[in-house]
């Protein structure tokens, strides 16, 4: 039971970050509407996990810590024209450590033993173990909108910025999570070979946008490519990690 506070956590930022549809930065609605839904998934998971009330209120209280953080500082950093952007990047990224270390570190308030309720019998997840559930679910919503924000947070740090290089490289959005979802499934069934293949076709299939980018000017493309491509292979990689220690 050790990581599945750790999967919940993940499985609530990766789900509530779907909510942002394909936006990097929200309004003060959206963002509203994405804690709430936060707050409310994180009171069931502890209601239901949770050791005693105690261990309740400090898990989620740990765990909402971080979520709060990610969502509000990455939109934030994402937002054009904002004030203060890099400190908004490290609070966001400081939100995701707090929630990682949160979840490690209160491991123990999660029940030795969690059974799915009884609703969930008829259901194909019952005859799985509720840690191994919650850590896979939270290891692929990571590769989705949460590995998307998380790259571009890393392209803006770096000063190659996903707004103006994804113009020449189009699909990126969709291919990132698509292919860190097939390293995950890949690298779970121990296909290690078939995931580095898929990494080095995607080199070759986009060698020619790369080649056409170079020749108009400054190789940022070609930086925006390889540096996006390595921070979502890691995100992917993380998500492999997290099932396998499940």
């Amino acid at each position: 039971m050790g990581l599945m506070a750790l999967g919940a956590f993940l499985t609530v930022v990766g789900a509530c970050d779907l909510l942002r549809a394909d936006r990097d930065a929200v309004s003060r609605r959206r963002l509203a509407a994405i804690l709430a839904a936060g707050a409310a998934l994180l009171v069931v998971f502890v209601a239901w996990a949770a050791e005693s009330v105690l261990a309740a209120v400090v898990l989620f209280a740990g765990l909402y810590a971080g979520f709060a953080l990610w969502v509000v500082a990455s939109s934030a950093a994402l937002t054009v024209g904002r004030a203060h952007t890099r400190r908004w990047r490290t609070a966001a990224f400081s939100g995701l450590a707090l929630g990682v270390v949160a979840s490690l570190l209160l491991a123990d308030a999660v029940q030795d033993w969690v059974d799915w309720p009884e609703g969930m019998r008829a259901t194909v997840f019952y005859h799985w173990p509720t840690s191994d559930v919650t850590a896979s679910a939270g290891a692929v919503l990571l590769q989705l909108a949460t590995g998307n924000l998380i790259v571009r947070l890393v392209l803006d740090a770096v000063g190659v910025p996903a707004v103006t290089n994804e113009k020449k490289l189009r699909g990126g959005r969709l291919l990132g999570p698509m292919e860190r979802i097939f390293i995950v499934g890949l690298g779970h069934i121990g296909e290690v070979t078939a995931a580095a293949i898929v990494v080095a076709a995607k080199g070759l299939l986009r060698f020619p946008e790369l080649q056409a980018g170079a020749k108009e000017g400054p190789s940022d493309v070609t930086e925006y490519f390889l540096i996006g491509s390595f921070a979502s292979w890691l995100i992917g990689m993380a998500g492999v990690a997290l099932i396998y220690l499940a």
